[in-house]
């Protein structure tokens, strides 16, 4: 019942600060800057907290799976992806994925490098 709470609680307030930074960050012309900000930092925080922290505890599952897991999202990538291809932006949908995939997994490598790193 804890971790169910903890990853509700997580949950919570990832999506406020989820919210909070694209508020922040503006889009910048046609390009989604902000979901692509938020998925890359959710991609470094979420590698370094798993590779940190081996048991998931209820604190651990309630930051990674709640709060980043609400804080990142996959489905708002996808949205603005179709949106651009619909507007017939393949360059830009193209670039977005690309980077969005590719970018997400160099940030999880360094996320887990920085943690190896951090535990020596």
């Amino acid at each position: 019942m804890k971790t169910i709470i903890a990853v509700g609680i997580g949950g919570f307030c990832g999506a406020i600060a989820r919210y909070g930074m694209s508020l922040l960050i503006p889009n910048t012309g046609n390009f989604p800057i902000a979901t692509l900000t938020i998925n890359l930092i959710g991609c470094l925080c979420l590698a370094w907290l798993f590779t940190t922290f081996a048991h998931r505890t209820p604190l651990v599952l309630g930051i990674g799976t709640g709060f980043l897991g609400a804080f990142t999202t996959f489905s708002t990538f996808s949205v603005e992806t179709l949106l651009l291809l619909e507007n017939n932006d393949w360059m830009t949908a193209i670039s977005y994925s690309l980077i969005s995939v590719l970018g997400g997994l160099l940030c999880v490598v360094t996320g887990a490098w920085l943690a190896r790193g951090r535990m020596k």
